[in-house]
């Protein structure tokens, strides 16, 4: 028996499982992302962030936001307003390293992510605003 991709996400999830059992009351959270694998050996990424605390596309958003050269409304945020056919979505921030799909979007009821280009998505921002 080897490591498969199979046997590396399932192995992930449980230890994502077990470590956030862990940390719960230590101020952390915890996420497991991909890694590399051959027969004998996976290695998997682990990132560690402060609970309840700003994330790198949030904080991002709101320092882009407050230049003077910029287009981002300040108050688009953490807004929440109806994005095509996505439905109603909240900006969770900026992603400055993606050139054309930058903001990021929590879309509300499945509860997923998702990226989409500034232009379009300030646009329905100011469309939503105006009614």
């Amino acid at each position: 028996m080897g490591f498969d991709k199979k046997v590396c996400k399932e192995l992930g999830e449980e230890v994502q499982v077990i470590l956030r059992e862990a940390l719960k009351d230590s101020g952390f959270d915890i996420s497991v992302g991909g890694g590399r694998f051959d027969d004998v050996e996976f290695a998997m990424k682990v990132k560690f962030t402060f609970a309840n605390g700003e994330t790198r596309a949030h904080r991002d958003y709101r320092e882009h936001a407050a230049l003077s050269y910029t287009s981002f409304p300040p108050d688009m945020l953490d807004a929440t307003f109806q994005y095509g056919r996505l439905g109603d979505v909240t900006v969770l921030g900026w992603m400055p390293n993606r050139p054309k799909m930058d903001i990021l979007l929590q879309v509300q009821g499945i509860h997923k992510n998702k990226v989409a280009p500034s232009a379009s998505v300030i646009q329905a921002y100011v469309e939503s605003i105006k009614t």
